[in-house]
């Protein structure tokens, strides 16, 4: 079940996929997506693991802007599991990216696993001020 709270006078919509929503701004805020993971391990550690995660994350993230209609996209850094998972998604991975992208404005924060999703729309940041 989402939870409203009050901080610091504004109204923010705790959401059960984990993301946060700030009506006021139509800001939907989310992170630690670490799409491209299961890819990143088999890479590195040869460990095959099914290679569901991109989509099922893709998935809820898709479900969670259906749902509030956000005007602004805002995402707290490790999106990308690591910088050749960033360019390693395949085009249903990627369309999806591209579709739920449309017609908002998106912000990348990096993180400690991606150093930027380099080519994807959007603006980058080391931080926000």
């Amino acid at each position: 079940m989402n939870e409203m709270i009050d901080f610091q006078g504004e109204d923010l919509q705790l959401r059960r996929s984990g993301a946060l929503f700030w009506p006021a701004r139509k800001m939907l805020t989310v992170s630690d997506l670490h799409l491209g993971k299961s890819e990143r391990i088999a890479r590195r550690a040869g460990t095959l693991l099914p290679p569901y995660e991109t989509t099922e994350t893709l998935t809820r993230l898709s479900d969670e802007i259906a749902e509030t209609q956000p005007e602004v996209v805002l995402c707290l850094g490790d999106s990308f599991d690591d910088a050749i998972a960033a360019t390693s998604l395949d085009e249903s991975h990627l369309s999806t990216l591209q579709r739920i992208q449309a017609g908002r404005r998106w912000i990348w924060i990096e993180g400690n696993h991606d150093p930027g999703p380099m080519g994807f729309s959007g603006t980058t940041l080391a931080e926000l001020h």
